[in-house]
Order: C-alpha cells, then structure tokens, then sequence
C-alpha cells in the first residue's frame, strides 16, 4: 500500500488544529469521537504506526479512517448512510400476497397459515425462497399473528351426541324444578 497521506499542516488543509479539538470536544458520537481523535493526532504530525499504537486499533483501520479524511473533507467524521439489501418482493407483491394470506389456505378447514405453507406459497408463486424464520419475520411485519387451532380431545363428544345429551323442559318438569318447589314447601310457614 501507498501510504500518501498528509501529515501536520498538509493533512486537513483547510481545517486547523483548534477547530479539530472544538469538534472532538463537543462530538456525541463515540465512532465519530475516534475517527477526530484519529484526524487529531495526524494534525499533529505523527505517524500511523503511532496513531495505531496510541488508539490501540489495526493499522488498516487507521489508514482507512485517515483517507476517509483527505477525502471527504471534516464530514468523514460521520458514519456513511447505508441503504441495505433491497427487498426481494415489491409493495405490490406484497399487497397481493396478505390478501391471498388472509383468505385462507383452500385446502385448511382451519383456516391458519404455517410458515411453511407461507414459505411453499412464496416459492410457487414469486420463486423466491426463504427460511421459515424470515418468513414468520416477514408475516410480523405485516401484522400476522401466531394463532393455533383450539385442540380436541380425541375422545370428546361430537356436537351431536352433546345435544342429544343435554336436558330439555319438555312436558315434564325438570329434577331442578321439583327440588326447588319442595324446597319450597319446607319453609313455608303451616297454618292451622
């Protein structure tokens, strides 16, 4: 590497070393406090080797905060804006896939999604792939929720046999009536 970078007056030309010590005294930001602190020490000629001895960071990382630097003027101080990996389905996929999403899977009674039919879903329908954690990240972010199917016992009544079991006030009265009318009669006062 080709370590042409200015030191004392020719590094920062345009910036002096009380300006330098104004802005590190009143920087915030600890990363922005270390790469000044760094630009400091060049403004005051010494060398890489000893920025790096004295910061107790890499050489490399030195050199490369030193030429952010020289540059890109003071404005290096701060971290660079970084957009991230773009998404890989569009606001219009998305759109189409939570109204897909919220009229059910066709062949679930329930009516519940599992993330791996969400991740099959996807697969078939965009060929995009994902792993169950990003899509249950993914269905989140949309304001799904995790819901499960209330279980049954295998050994519960089905809903006929629990109305043909159930008590009815036909013609009779019920066993609660009569208990309730002798009751009843008990504590009534008897008069002669």
């Amino acid at each position: 590497m080709v370590w042409n970078l200015g030191k004392g007056k020719g590094f920062l030309p345009g910036v002096s070393l009380a300006e330098l010590m104004k802005l590190y005294a009143g920087e915030k930001q600890a990363k922005a406090k270390q790469r000044l602190l760094c630009a400091l020490h060049r403004k005051q000629g010494k060398s890489i080797d000893a920025i790096k001895d004295i910061m107790q960071m890499p050489r490399r990382t030195v050199h490369g905060c030193l030429k952010r630097f020289d540059e890109n003027g003071i404005s290096a101080k701060d971290n660079r804006k970084r957009s991230g990996r773009p998404p890989l389905l569009t606001e219009k996929q998305r759109k189409a896939l939570v109204k897909e999403l919220e009229a059910g899977p066709p062949y679930n009674k329930s009516g519940l999604w599992t993330t791996k039919e969400v991740r099959d879903l996807l697969k078939r329908t965009y060929g995009i792939t994902f792993v169950n954690q990003h899509v249950w990240r993914m269905l989140t972010s949309m304001g799904f929720t995790l819901q499960r199917p209330r279980k049954r016992h295998y050994k519960s009544a089905s809903n006929a046999e629990i109305k043909a079991f159930k008590k009815t006030r036909g013609g009779k009265q019920g066993i609660t009536g009569r208990k309730a009318l002798s009751w009843a009669q008990k504590m009534r006062p008897r008069s002669a």
